[in-house]
């Protein structure tokens, strides 16, 4: 059929996926923030793979999608200087509360 599946054993691999509910009108603003100030954030990780920043204008919802080599290594960059302060500029848009999944890819298809 097509369907390629890859069983990930040895060869780990992360998706952080971050979701929060933002103010109406704020998703491209916020676009625009992640786009302008991600690459710096994570070109010295050299586990970081790709991101991406995806949203639900029905419902208000952004949605982040990073993909790491090393979960620890997500977990260095969060406590950063910079990304604590590169998030309080996002923070001020949002209208719920932040949840942050890190989870181990199992399967590729």
């Amino acid at each position: 059929m097509g369907v390629r599946l890859r069983l990930w054993k040895g060869n780990l691999m992360y998706v952080v996926v971050t979701t929060v509910e933002v103010e109406p009108e704020s998703i491209d603003r916020l676009a625009a923030l992640f786009d302008s100030t991600n690459r710096e954030l994570v070109a010295t990780h050299d586990d970081w793979m790709a991101a991406y920043f995806t949203a639900n204008r029905s419902t208000n919802v952004v949605t982040v999608i990073a993909h790491w080599r090393d979960a620890a290594s997500y977990e260095v960059l969060r406590a950063s200087a910079e990304f604590q302060s590169t998030m309080a500029k996002f923070a001020e848009s949002f209208v719920g509360p932040l949840r942050v999944s890190v989870n181990e890819v199992l399967v590729e298809m």
